[in-house]
């Protein structure tokens, strides 16, 4: 009677039941990249690196021309694909094709990979009268124009121009002069805040308007350069190229 208010003796485990292990801890993402090795910060290039390396790999493109086993008329038209793609232009291209193959006629060449030495003196050729040294103080202020379709970098250009310039003593004031662009003023200002150097901005001015202020500006605060921003609009960069010669001869 009332047996169920007894104690029932313990049941021991049999020999043959073992007691299931636990299961291991499920990690979370959190916890995983806690637990992950910490990878190396990758290595940040300078500039002049980055340059040197857009370079090589224009130059392996151009290479890989010459490997040919004769000198045809495909070789000239990969040559031309080539040039084009590494941003030589439509007029510099077709002069180079025809200067290369006026040369290549006159050494009697036979191997394409003589072809290459002969593009190399023919761009030097085309290059040589366009080499000059830029001098920084023969006028004061000197006013560089900075132009180019959009998206060339030209921006870009100018914060590294600048850092440039303030690393070798000249004293630089920027002109944003690219009054079409969205947000061309504070791109240009944040590499004016950048290098430490001042800024001319103009709420929705004048490009020709913003430049005559700067090129006043750094006269006044005897600033060595004026870098000035432009629109990418080929009929604008003419013009304030115009406004910036007569802004020379007023001020």
């Amino acid at each position: 009677m009332f047996s169920f208010f007894r104690k029932k003796p313990p049941v021991e485990p049999s020999p043959a039941t073992s007691t299931p292990a636990a299961a291991p801890p499920v990690a979370t993402p959190s916890v995983e990249r806690a637990l992950a090795p910490t990878a190396a910060a990758p290595v940040r290039q300078g500039w002049l690196d980055k340059l040197k390396n857009g370079l090589r790999k224009t130059g392996s493109s151009i290479t890989t021309v010459f490997t040919g086993t004769q000198i045809d008329d495909a070789l000239y038209e990969e040559l031309e694909a080539a040039l084009l793609m590494a941003d030589t232009g439509v007029k510099a291209t077709t002069h180079l094709l025809a200067d290369l193959k006026r040369r290549v006629k006159e050494s009697k060449t036979t191997d394409p990979a003589a072809v290459k030495g002969l593009l190399a003196d023919a761009i030097t050729d085309l290059l040589m009268p366009l080499q000059k040294p830029l001098v920084i103080g023969e006028h004061k202020p000197t006013v560089i124009m900075v132009a180019g379709v959009n998206g060339a970098g030209k921006t870009t250009s100018i914060g590294k121009l600048t850092r440039h310039l303030a690393q070798s003593g000249a004293t630089v004031l920027l002109a944003a002069a690219d009054t079409f662009r969205a947000a061309a003023r504070e791109q240009l200002a944040v590499w004016a805040d950048r290098n430490t150097v001042e800024i001319i901005t103009q709420q929705g001015g004048d490009p020709a308007a913003v430049s005559f202020d700067a090129v006043t500006a750094g006269r006044a605060r005897g600033r060595d350069v004026v870098l000035v921003d432009t629109a990418g609009r080929l009929p604008t960069q003419l013009h304030l190229m115009e406004e910036l010669r007569k802004i020379k001869r007023v001020v």
